[in-house]
């Protein structure tokens, strides 16, 4: 049984329902300030896992002068293309956006993309069923002169395997099943993001919604998670250096990369 997440469906409802110019400014500011603007402007942009195009699209804003999003899920694709459409008047006149269907592991198609001044995967990389190789490929798109790789990836935490088991039981679930589900674990959660960090998780952090983000956590399968050890570890002999790795706010939480490369492998 294939018990992959259909990220697209909920990445629709989001942009439907909670998406709008305010979150997009969020989003906007979250990658200005991740990445500071003078690493964006006139630089080109990939976005694995594009999700509903927010990112892609608030890197286009930024400046960025060529940006491709792409995702395993054609709904997503879908999505994003409909939200650069609506969000058409907010980018910068000299940028250029496209979303494609493709997947992270298939070779073939990511020969056809060339190489990015900035390749962003942000939770994605670990829901493809093959992290490793996942972060591998995404790494040989970013440009030989000085590329960025920028990733989070789930934290390896005692609970992780647990959390595994969860997915599963929410990926073969009926609806009402999901939604008990959903109002117990994601009032957990906010009960638990809320005391580990003292923040209203309902703040539009990145432009996102805490209660989309409970459905992806809850549905989010295939499921890989690592040490920060562990991807630095792979990264650099690859020829990156670390610029930044920042732990998560929670303990199953994504730990937050950025990479620079130095070499050519």
């Amino acid at each position: 049984m294939d018990l992959r997440f259909e990220f697209g469906r909920n990445w629709e409802d989001f942009s439907l329902s909670r998406l709008d110019d305010e979150r997009l400014k969020a989003a906007s500011e979250s990658i200005r300030r991740l990445l500071g603007p003078e690493q964006i402007s006139g630089r080109s942009f990939l976005d694995i896992g594009c999700g509903s195009g927010l990112f892609s699209i608030a890197a286009a804003i930024c400046g960025a002068s060529r940006v491709v999003g792409f995702d395993f899920d054609s709904k997503a694709v879908e999505v994003s293309r409909m939200n650069a459409k609506r969000f058409s008047s907010f980018l910068a006149p000299s940028s250029k956006v496209e979303f494609l269907t493709g997947d992270i592991l298939d070779k073939p198609f990511l020969g056809r993309l060339g190489t990015f001044d900035i390749v962003y995967a942000w939770g994605s990389l670990h829901h493809t069923g093959n992290m490793i190789k996942a972060i591998s490929h995404a790494a040989s798109l970013v440009e030989q002169k000085a590329g960025l790789l920028v990733i989070a990836i789930y934290n390896k935490h005692w609970s992780s395997p647990l959390w595994g088991h969860v997915k599963q039981l929410y990926n073969i679930s009926g609806p009402c099943a999901r939604s008990v589900l959903e109002f117990t674990l994601g009032r957990l959660m906010f009960l638990g993001v809320l005391a580990l960090t003292g923040k209203n998780p309902l703040g539009k952090a990145r432009g996102m919604d805490f209660w989309y983000d409970v459905t992806d956590w809850l549905g989010g399968y295939p499921y890989e998670y690592a040490t920060p050890d562990s991807i630095v570890g792979l990264l650099e002999p690859m020829g990156f250096k670390t610029l930044q790795a920042l732990k998560p706010r929670v303990p199953t939480g994504c730990n937050e990369f950025i990479f620079q490369r130095v070499t050519s492998c």
